[in-house]
Order: structure tokens, then C-alpha cells, then sequence
């Protein structure tokens, strides 16, 4: 978990990559974590295993948030 925290500090604080939607997933469902995650630039946090289903609505969230915004 820690080498992706500290990726996604690496794109939030990089201007050319911060605008790209970040989601993160982790064995670890712990609240700590997933708030650390969020706050950090985290688009999302999703619990492996993954489920089919989940992964398609979020994705389809995500684009349709891009979309409206430009």
C-alpha cells in the first residue's frame, strides 16, 4: 500500500498528471486508509477482490464525470 500512496502523491503533485482520475484498490478496506486515499487525490478506492459489476459502474462513473466536465 505504501508504494501506491506514495504514487499517487507523486501524480497529484505533478501538474501534467493530476487531472488524471486515480482509483485505488487494496486488499485492505480499512476506513484509515481509504480516507488517507481519498484525501490524498484519490478519484476512488475499491476492495479486492474486485467485482465485475462494481468495476463497470465505476468506470462508466468516471467517464461520464470527465465527459461533463470537458
Amino acid at each position: 500500500m505504501t508504494k501506491g500512496m506514495k504514487l499517487l502523491k507523486y501524480i497529484m503533485w505533478n501538474n501534467e498528471l493530476r487531472r488524471i482520475p486515480v482509483i485505488m484498490m487494496s486488499a485492505q478496506d480499512e476506513v484509515s486508509i481509504v480516507v488517507k486515499c481519498l484525501r490524498l487525490g484519490a478519484a476512488d478506492y475499491l476492495v479486492k477482490p474486485l467485482r465485475t459489476n462494481e468495476l463497470l459502474n465505476l468506470w462508466t462513473h468516471m467517464w461520464r464525470r470527465r465527459r461533463e466536465q470537458g
